[in-house]
């Protein structure tokens, strides 16, 4: 139990500061589209899609790795409370209510598809590890 907290904190700090980092190096859009939080939350979307069938489909992701990578590591990365945050203080800004809705309705749609593609990409991984595996013990 302990081990597993403290997958999820070293997790945790990772995605957090690869976040902090996009917020340092990528610009917002003009409108105030905020691409560094959208950046964030469209990889964290792929990759928990990706990481979750590796863990799903034969367990190459142990738990212990599921718990650093898609807990820790993605939950850290993405920002759904920043994510909301922003959308409200664009809307509350009428010049960015346009760019607020656009924001909210690209991330809600292209976060879904992510995760539909990571969980798709996750699996042709998984069975091409499989196929290698049955290649190699028919050696």
């Amino acid at each position: 139990m302990l081990k597993d907290g403290i997958l999820v904190l070293i997790g945790g700090g990772i995605g957090a500061a690869v976040r902090e980092l996009l917020m340092l190096g990528v610009a917002n859009l003009p409108g105030g589209f905020p691409m560094p939080i959208f950046i964030a939350n469209m990889t964290a979307a792929l990759l928990i899609g990706v990481l979750s069938a590796l863990t799903i489909t034969g367990g190459v992701i142990g738990s212990g790795g599921k718990l650093l990578l898609t807990t820790g590591v993605m939950g850290g990365l993405s920002t759904f409370s920043s994510f909301i945050w922003g959308t409200h203080q664009m809307l509350a800004n009428v010049a960015e209510q346009a760019s607020a809705i656009v924001y909210l309705v690209l991330s809600m749609v292209a976060g879904f598809l992510l995760v539909e593609l990571g969980l798709w990409l996750g699996g042709r991984l998984m069975r091409s590890h499989m196929e290698a595996a049955g290649a190699r013990a028919e050696l």
